[in-house]
C-alpha cells in the first residue's frame, strides 16, 4: 500500500495529514496531467459531516499507509485500478481552497500530486 500525505485541509478525512478512511479512490481515467485527476473520497469538512464523521470514527485511527484505488490509467503508477506508488499527496488544486467548493465535491478541488503520465 502507498504511504499516502493528504493536504487537504478542508476533508473531513485528512487527521493532521494522514487519511483516516480505510481506503480512497483516485478518479481521472481520461486523465494525461494532475489537475485531471482528483480525490472521489473527499468529503467537505463543516460542522454537519464533522460531527458524523468523529461519531462515526471513534475508535478509528488515521494511517500513513492506506488502500488506493485509482481510475487514472494513464498513470505511470496505476495497475489494475490500483496506486502502486511508494508515497502518493493528494493536495488541493493549486492555490484553490475546498472551501470554495462546499459539498459539491467537484473534480477541481483535489488532485493527486503524484500522478505522472505514461510514456
Amino acid at each position: 500500500m502507498p504511504k499516502l500525505k493528504c493536504k487537504v485541509d478542508q476533508c473531513a478525512y485528512n487527521k493532521t495529514g494522514l487519511c483516516a478512511k480505510n481506503y480512497i479512490d483516485v478518479d481521472g481515467p481520461e486523465a494525461s496531467s494532475k489537475k485531471e485527476t482528483s480525490c472521489k473520497s473527499y468529503l467537505f469538512k463543516d460542522v454537519e459531516t464533522s460531527y458524523d464523521y468523529e461519531f462515526a470514527t471513534m475508535d478509528s485511527n488515521p494511517s500513513l499507509q492506506t488502500e488506493v484505488y485509482c481510475d487514472a490509467t494513464q498513470c505511470v503508477y496505476e495497475k489494475g485500478q490500483r496506486c502502486y506508488a511508494d508515497r502518493i499527496e493528494i493536495s488541493n488544486v493549486d492555490e484553490t481552497t475546498a472551501k470554495d467548493y462546499k459539498k459539491s465535491q467537484k473534480p477541481s478541488v483535489t488532485e493527486c500530486k503524484t500522478f505522472e503520465p505514461r510514456d
